[in-house]
């Protein structure tokens, strides 16, 4: 897994390339977190389109990120079906 943050005046985007998977869901968590404490107040997406694998361990990290009002772009089914489940169906 490789996360690479992006900020730009209209937010923080956090794209994520590989699997999120246990063993990497901790850096990814680090990635945000440092991003939230640079930029608290900014508008955050989480580019998932270049993800291979989401595990339970993933799915945890994104429930949380959701819930801090993260957003997700997406492509394809199986990651599509991780985020709608997560969120609720809103991405």
């Amino acid at each position: 897994m490789k996360a690479q943050v992006h900020e730009d005046a209209g937010g923080v985007t956090i794209q994520v390339y590989g699997r999120v998977a246990e063993g990497w869901v901790d850096e990814l968590e680090s990635s945000w977190r440092a991003a939230r404490l640079r930029r608290p107040d900014a508008r955050f997406s989480v580019d998932l389109r270049s993800v291979t694998f989401i595990d339970h361990a993933g799915e945890g990290l994104l429930s949380r990120m959701h819930r801090d009002g993260a957003t997700f772009l997406t492509a394809g089914l199986l990651t599509q079906e991780v985020v709608n489940q997560v969120t609720g169906g809103t991405k």
